[in-house]
C-alpha cells in the first residue's frame, strides 16, 4: 500500500513541466515519514509497532520511486523492464500481508474449537493484549504463554478477532490458567457480535489461587451468531492479580435431547 501511496504522492507533487528529481524524491520521503508514524500510533489503537512492517512499507516505497523514475529513461525497453519491476515490488507487500492472513486462518480452523497455541508461529497473530506496551509476541517468547496483570489502577485484557465466526452450538469458554494472587479474582468475559440481537454479551466466573480450569457461561437466552471479537479481561482492583492462560477452549452447547434419552435397562 505504501508503495501505491508514494506513486500518488508523486503526483501531487509533480509541476507543470512533469516529473523531475524533486517530485519523486518529495514522494518517497513524505511516504516513508508517513510509514514511520503509522507504527508509532499502533499502540493508541491496540496494536504493537513493528519493524517488519516498516521495513515492508519502505520496500513498497522503494519500488513506488523506481516507477516514478522510469520517465527519466529514454530508452523505451528500459522503461517497460522497470515499470515491470516497480510492479511486482508495489504488489509484494500487500500479496504476502494477504498470504499471512490466509495461512493465520487456516492455522485457526484446524485448531477451532482451541482458541490460543503458544507454539505455533501464527498462533497470536489474531490476538492482541492490552495494555499494549506488552504484546503477545513479547509474552511468548519470555513466558510461552499469555499473562494478563492487573493492579488497582489498572486492568488487563486479551483481545481475539473471532472472524465473524458463529458460535451458536458452544455456550461456555473454558479457561486453563494459573492466577497468583492473595484471594479469588473474577475472570471477566465479553463477546462483542456482530447481530442486530444485541452488540455484546457479557458474564464472568471467580478463579481461586492456584492452577485451576474454569468455565465462563454466556446468557442463553442471546445465542452469539457472528462473534467479532472476544475478550478475556481482569478489571482493575483488589487484590493485585497475574492470570496465566494456558489454553482457553470453547465448549459445546449441553444437547439436552441426549440427556434426556432413556438409558437401556441393564439385564
Amino acid at each position: 500500500m505504501m508503495g501505491i501511496f508514494c506513486v500518488v504522492l508523486e503526483g501531487l507533487f509533480r509541476t507543470a513541466a512533469g516529473r523531475n528529481k524533486r517530485s519523486v524524491l518529495s514522494a518517497a520521503l513524505s511516504a516513508s515519514l508517513l510509514a514511520a508514524l503509522v507504527e508509532i500510533v499502533q499502540p493508541w489503537f491496540h496494536r504493537t509497532a513493528d519493524i517488519g512492517d516498516f521495513m515492508w512499507g519502505l520496500a513498497g516505497i522503494a519500488a513506488g520511486t523506481l516507477w516514478n523514475s522510469t520517465e527519466m529513461f529514454h530508452s523505451i525497453w528500459l522503461r517497460i523492464i522497470i515499470r515491470i519491476l516497480a510492479l511486482v515490488g508495489i504488489l509484494s507487500p500487500p500479496l504476502g500481508w494477504v498470504a499471512q492472513v490466509m495461512t493465520a486462518r487456516l492455522a485457526a480452523d484446524r485448531r477451532f474449537p482451541v482458541l490460543t497455541d503458544f507454539t505455533g508461529e501464527r498462533g497470536g497473530f489474531f490476538w492482541t493484549l492490552e495494555p499494549a506496551e506488552d504484546s503477545y509476541i513479547q509474552q511468548i517468547k519470555r513466558h510461552g504463554q499469555m499473562i494478563l496483570e492487573r493492579t488497582p489502577q489498572k486492568a488487563a485484557s486479551a483481545h481475539l478477532d473471532t472472524l465473524d465466526r458463529d458460535w451458536t452450538s458452544f455456550d461456555r469458554l473454558e479457561i486453563d490458567g494459573t492466577l497468583e494472587a492473595s484471594a479469588a479474582v473474577e475472570v471477566g468475559l465479553r463477546l462483542d457480535l456482530n447481530s442486530a440481537t444485541g452488540p455484546r454479551l457479557r458474564a464472568g466466573a471467580w478463579m481461586q489461587p492456584g492452577h485451576h480450569r474454569i468455565q465462563i457461561q454466556w446468557p442463553s437466552s442471546n445465542p452469539p451468531q457472528n462473534v467479532h471479537q472476544l475478550v478475556v479481561f481482569l478489571a482493575a482492583g483488589e487484590p493485585a492479580a497475574s492470570l496465566q492462560i494456558h489454553q482457553l477452549r470453547l465448549v459445546r452447547r449441553e444437547d439436552l435431547t441426549e440427556k434426556l434419552k432413556p438409558r437401556a435397562s441393564r439385564q
